[in-house]
């Protein structure tokens, strides 16, 4: 049963019926593309899947303050994807204190080793050994970088038992500020990264994975439970972050590429379909609901609440984009 209440759960705590639709939708991705062709500059007709990897390869903030709202952005816009194919979806989570052999399957995630993961995603696009023309593996390969092509491997190096990473969670959601939570968090995001090896364990590539989202959703799980420790500073969008005197003044920041900025489209020209907001908008500070937040009245009515202010808020950002294009 999909329970579709907005919550995002342990996706080990998922039955088969919610399994099986969240593969669909991650599948139906591929099929579905953003506006041109291959040939444009820059390059068109992507599918709604591999535009994941452009986006992250184009983009990516890593080992700096924005790592942890940039990311929640991509995996917002994801979920807002999958709802667009089954509207009862959620982006459910890995809890990496945990081993995730039992979702390596070929009705789920797909082999946990080698150097094809196989089924389901092989026969739905996701990788292709015989594609020709192809997308690299190297940042340095321009000849093989296009992202409407298709990678030619999907590699995982994933060793039995759970992995062994530098902070518990309790560590990470207890740090007395975003700085030093941050970097704890990121850390332990890094060793998950390397402990599932292959193509996740690089960031050049790590986006062509879909058990990416799994963990990254838990990344995501864990900045907003040490909000959760305390809602009053840690949900207002003034004070969330505190102070970084390396980087001050660094939530000021558009969010790209969706912004416009770059040659990520449908965000530049000629769509420009840009979404101008900086890291203290509120649908970025505002967490999605998780399993292991405690609720704030009624849970899934929260939960839908809270969905709809951030659809709401980022519609709003796209009108008043419209209006400015119309207003020059």
């Amino acid at each position: 049963m999909i329970r579709g209440d907005g919550i995002r759960r342990n996706v080990a705590d998922l039955d088969d019926d919610e399994r099986d639709a969240f593969v669909k939708a991650i599948k139906e991705l591929n099929k579905r593309h953003y506006p041109g062709s291959r040939d444009e500059f820059p390059p068109g007709g992507v599918s709604h899947w591999f535009k994941q990897d452009e986006i992250h390869q184009a983009t990516h903030v890593h080992q700096g303050p924005e790592f942890l709202p940039w990311h929640r952005e991509l995996c917002n816009r994801f979920e807002q994807l999958i709802r667009a194919v089954e509207p009862r979806l959620s982006l459910h989570y890995w809890d990496w204190n945990t081993d995730p052999d039992p979702l390596f399957t070929p009705e789920f995630m797909g082999a946990k080793t080698g150097e094809g993961v196989g089924e389901p995603w092989l026969s739905a696009g996701f990788y292709n050994p015989q594609a020709d023309p192809f997308r690299g593996e190297s940042s340095s390969d321009v000849a093989h970088a296009n992202p409407f092509d298709p990678p030619r491997t999907l590699k995982r190096e994933i060793p039995d038992g759970p992995p062994e990473l530098c902070f518990s969670d309790r560590e990470i959601i207890r740090s007395s500020n975003y700085l030093g939570m941050r970097i704890r968090l990121e850390r332990c995001h890094d060793g998950a990264h390397g402990y599932i090896g292959g193509t996740i364990g690089d960031p050049h590539t790590a986006f062509r994975d879909p058990f990416v989202f799994l963990l990254h959703a838990n990344v995501d799980r864990l900045f907003a439970m040490w909000q959760y420790e305390d809602p009053a500073t840690r949900l207002d969008p003034a004070t969330v972050y505190g102070e970084d005197p390396g980087e001050p003044l660094w939530y000021a920041r558009r969010l790209q590429p969706w912004d416009g900025s770059g040659r990520t489209r449908p965000w530049v020209r000629p769509e420009r379909e840009r979404q101008v907001k900086d890291y203290r908008h509120p649908s970025i500070v505002t967490p999605p609901q998780y399993d292991t937040l405690q609720p704030v009245g009624d849970g899934p009515l929260t939960a839908q609440q809270l969905n709809e202010l951030r659809h709401a808020l980022d519609g709003a950002i796209a009108l008043q984009t419209a209006l400015s294009h119309d207003h020059h």
